[in-house]
């Protein structure tokens, strides 16, 4: 990829702070929104974790449920948080559904509840879902003694399979969690069985970042719900759109401090000069699943074609009249195929 076809990622690296606005939205759409206090601390206390990997069963016993986490009425089925200690860190999780393991791994300082329950109770049906907060987002501690990055963040999700005795797990990354999982598949290709990557990029020089209008408009603390929503779906998904905003109302939004603001961007801009998911990926076994929105406008979709042609064992399907948020406008089809590929690579 040639130099002039790219934007430093320094100036157009974008967030996923969509969360706030739209909880905000949501919070005016629908009556159960509101915020919700996590109680938990940017700085970590605890020390590494050195236990050896325990069975599900073991660890979710070991760990009581967050107080006044679990959500009501629609989201009830995702149940209380609770939390495991992952090298350092407290990371907060949830855990539903019945079949092989799938780990959801969110967005740039999205938290659990920017997943909608539409999606999770669909993928519930199908699969035992743990999905999770990033570090120093929402029930995720926080060691700010060490710089945040995409391998850091991917050796977090790591530690998470290992803690909760997680065995080959399938791993759905979304944006930011997207190239969490390319980067676990190129250094981690043990530590799960197969990859979904939505709306990620591979880092380094081949990738094609954000344009500098739209990663603007991200960025702006001026940038209004609507436009953020403008950003995420194309214009003509109303109704899409709409059920995303209402949906987001169901689960009690977490929050997410300025540091961790500042630290996941500084995370997605090491991931600019980080070449090792470019360098590793090739050696990957681990079957993949590619997927992007062709209209998507924050992660541009060439990036699916550099991804699959990088990768020996991946498979790219593009969303037509789609955006960046093509796995919830068309949550339907997306769970369908995700089922297809996991039955087909031998998830079970």
């Amino acid at each position: 990829m040639s130099p002039s076809h790219h934007t430093p990622r320094a100036l157009t690296r974008p967030r996923l702070a969509v969360a706030a606005a739209a909880v905000a939205l949501a919070a005016v759409a629908c009556s159960s929104g509101g915020g919700h206090s996590t109680g938990a601390s940017n700085t970590s206390s605890s020390k590494p974790s050195t236990h050896a990997t325990v069975t599900t069963a073991t660890a979710t016993a070991a760990s009581a449920p967050v107080p006044n986490s679990a959500p009501t009425g629609k989201a009830a089925f995702l149940g209380p948080v609770r939390q495991v200690p992952v090298d350092g860190i407290r990371i907060g999780y949830r855990q539903f559904g019945s079949g092989p393991d799938l780990v959801m791994v969110m967005g740039d300082t999205g938290t659990m509840s920017d997943w909608t329950v539409d999606l999770l109770s669909r993928l519930g049906r199908h699969y035992h879902v743990t999905i999770f907060d990033n570090r120093g987002v929402g029930y995720t501690t926080d060691d700010t003694s060490v710089p945040d990055t995409i391998p850091l963040m991917a050796d977090d999700t790591v530690g998470l399979i290992k803690a909760l005795g997680l065995r080959n797990p399938a791993l759905l990354g979304w944006s930011m969690g997207g190239e969490i999982g390319l980067t676990i598949a190129a250094l981690h290709p043990g530590a799960i069985s197969a990859l979904v990557s939505s709306g990620g990029d591979l880092g380094g020089s081949e990738a094609i970042n954000t344009p500098a209008a739209v990663a603007k408009e991200l960025n702006s603390p001026k940038t209004t719900g609507p436009q953020l929503m403008d950003l995420l779906f194309p214009a003509d998904a109303t109704v899409a759109r709409a059920a995303y905003i209402e949906q987001l109302g169901l689960i009690p939004p977490e929050k997410v401090g300025d540091e961790t603001l500042l630290r996941q961007y500084q995370a997605g801009q090491a991931y600019e000069s980080f070449e090792g998911t470019w360098d590793k990926l090739p050696a990957s076994t681990i079957p993949m699943l590619i997927t992007n929105g062709s209209l998507d406008r924050i992660t541009p979709p060439g990036n699916a074609s550099i991804i699959t042609h990088r990768a020996k064992h991946a498979k790219r399907v593009m969303f037509p009249d789609a955006g960046h948020a093509m796995l919830v406008q068309d949550a339907g089809r997306f769970v369908s195929l995700v089922t297809q590929f996991t039955k087909a690579s031998g998830v079970e």
